[in-house]
């Protein structure tokens, strides 16, 4: 209802709601029968836009949640946080096209067909570059927000990323089998044309959130980066 306001307790609870909610989907998909009903009924496709969908809807709820909650300062964030949030989160973003384009059947992807195990490509190097590059993308955001709430939001995203990769790695090494598993996983990584595509696609949405976070997020990294790097405003 317009003139409705939400107290800042209330905002604190839309946070943690938010975030557990967001948790709570992934956790309820992977780890039950939901996913295979799901994939039998919309098709292998049809279920990855849906669950990529519903995770993009999830994830904006966290952040509004986050955005218009009362912040209490928990550390002063340090000069090189900008430059550290930058960089890292330049790699996260490169994983993450990685993951979108490379076909891999050993972890979370938008492809599982098309995948010789003995040109893995960057997958060998990293079987999870989807998993990785979203907990890279946490990790960036820690130091420079240093306050509640949003150590909820990337410090909860951070750990939740490093604690999937075990759950996924033994998801599916049971799925798969040893033998299996062994023949999947024993040729070394290497950069191929999904890598270098993979890579291309994850540092243009980069380049295009960091032109856009003022808007969106109200900071503006990239003029921070500028100055620090003494190229001007």
């Amino acid at each position: 209802m317009a003139g409705v306001r939400i107290s800042d307790a209330g905002r604190r609870v839309n946070v943690i709601l938010a975030m557990a909610v967001f948790v709570a989907s992934h956790v309820a998909i992977a780890r039950t029968g939901l996913k295979p009903w799901l994939v039998a009924r919309l098709g292998e496709r049809g279920y990855l836009v849906g669950y990529s969908l519903l995770s993009l809807a999830l994830l904006g709820w966290v952040i509004v949640a986050l955005l218009t909650a009362p912040r209490v300062a928990l550390w002063s964030p340090p000069a090189w946080s900008w430059l550290f949030a930058g960089a890292v989160s330049a790699l996260g973003f490169a994983l993450i096209g990685i993951g979108a384009v490379a076909p891999n059947p050993l972890s979370v992807s938008f492809r599982s067909r098309g995948f010789d195990p003995a040109q893995p490509g960057v997958i060998g190097w990293t079987r999870h570059p989807l998993i990785w590059g979203l907990t890279l993308w946490a990790i960036a955001h820690l130091p420079g927000n240093g306050d509640w709430p949003a150590i909820v939001l990337f410090g909860g995203s951070a750990l939740f990323g490093a604690l999937g990769v075990r759950r996924v790695e033994r998801r599916m090494r049971a799925r798969e089998g040893d033998a299996r598993w062994r023949t999947l996983t024993q040729a070394r990584g290497h950069l191929d044309l999904n890598g270098i595509a993979g890579a291309a696609l994850g540092l243009a949405l980069w380049a295009a959130l960091l032109v856009a976070h003022p808007a969106l997020f109200g900071a503006n990294p990239l003029l921070v980066i500028r100055a620090q790097l003494g190229l001007g405003p």
